[in-house]
């Protein structure tokens, strides 16, 4: 589920391991001086649940095993803060966690912006899947911020039937992919060529999935649920 349900909301997501398919886990919000953090069950009917992702093989922090509990704290949550460095892990802890998206070399946790759906045209920003496995290195001296950048459905993907290439606008250079978490949300998009992608950040000295931010935005549609995409067998 990646339609946001608060106004100031962050996805946790996990990254499977083995399939490194992204699943979203949870939600993360603040209202009113509170953080609150509430795990998405499979009932939600949407690809991500704590369900599935247990299924798969991910086990839940112990600050957090009760699956049905509304956690609340005055302070941002110690599993999630202690994901933060510097200054800003106390001053602005949680636009921090957007920021960085609180990734760790421990885990495969981390912390994602939601579709906001009250927008008729929404924007979501991302880093690239897979950056070091295709010609991302190949093609940065030639990136620049604001760069237009080609989106393509590849239809064959074992992992993920809505998969979208990222490419230079050429396709001289493949540079990954979008994030599955998003991926259902914007293939029509994708498909119909009404949309806009650039680049919005280039960190060269970050690790290979930090390097590349993309800005997409369009007209974005709450997609059709197939129950065998998301059943726990």
């Amino acid at each position: 589920m990646v339609i946001s349900k608060h106004k100031n909301e962050l996805l946790v997501v996990w990254k499977d391991p083995v399939t490194r398919n992204r699943i979203v886990i949870g939600r993360l919000w603040r209202e009113e001086g509170y953080y609150y953090f509430e795990y998405i069950r499979k009932d939600e009917d949407e690809r991500g649940s704590i369900d599935f992702a247990m299924k798969m093989g991910y086990r839940p922090i112990k600050m957090f095993d009760d699956l049905d509990e509304s956690y609340i704290s005055k302070t941002l949550f110690a599993p999630f803060l202690n994901r933060l460095n510097g200054k800003k892990r106390q001053d602005k802890p949680f636009k921090e966690l957007k920021r960085t998206g609180g990734k760790l070399n421990t885990d495969t946790l981390e912390f994602m912006t939601p579709i906001d759906e009250t927008k008729e045209d929404r924007t979501v920003t991302f880093n690239i899947a897979g950056w070091r496995y295709y010609d991302g290195e190949k093609a940065l001296n030639e990136l620049q911020v604001d760069q237009v950048l080609h989106f393509e459905i590849e239809e064959d993907n074992m992992y993920d039937m809505h998969a979208i290439e990222i490419w230079t606008t050429n396709k001289e250079y493949k540079l990954g992919y979008v994030p599955a978490v998003y991926s259902r949300y914007i293939d029509k998009l994708v498909k119909d060529e009404d949309y806009k992608a650039v680049i919005k950040e280039i960190n060269p000295d970050s690790n290979p999935h930090d390097i590349l931010k993309v800005s997409f935005s369009g007209k974005m549609v709450r997609p059709k649920i197939n129950r065998k995409e998301i059943s726990i067998v």
